[in-house]
């Protein structure tokens, strides 16, 4: 994926949207559980819209969703997410340009009134 491509896709996204894909970029490339996921966004647990997202976001290619065998009561598996380390990177870039962008738009400062 280019970074315009990135940027056209985050650009569309919901700030809930933005706090999923923050919280995988904070795992440091870790592998994290529903209940993992919903712990780093603030909830008790992830609700339907939410387990919707990152679908969505896998989707789009900007996180990895998997499966893994698991012991609880009632499922076979558990559902695990992961941002891969070049997509990491390429969001690290496109903020880089996205703040590069907005100090561009800065005025510098000026005196007017010398004292």
């Amino acid at each position: 994926m280019h970074v315009a491509e990135l940027d056209a896709i985050l650009r569309t996204l919901t700030p809930h949207q933005l706090k999923l894909v923050q919280a995988l970029y904070d795992s440091d490339g870790q592998w994290l559980t529903r209940s993992q996921m919903a712990r780093a966004i603030g909830k008790k647990r992830l609700t339907p819209y939410d387990i919707d997202c990152l679908k969505m976001l896998t989707e789009h290619a900007i996180i990895q969703t998997s499966r893994r065998p698991t012991t609880a009561p009632g499922s076979e598996f558990a559902y695990i997410y992961h941002m891969p380390d070049a997509m990491a990177e390429l969001i690290a870039y496109w903020d880089e340009l996205r703040e590069q962008e907005l100090t561009e738009r800065r005025r510098r400062p000026v005196n007017l009134v010398n004292e």
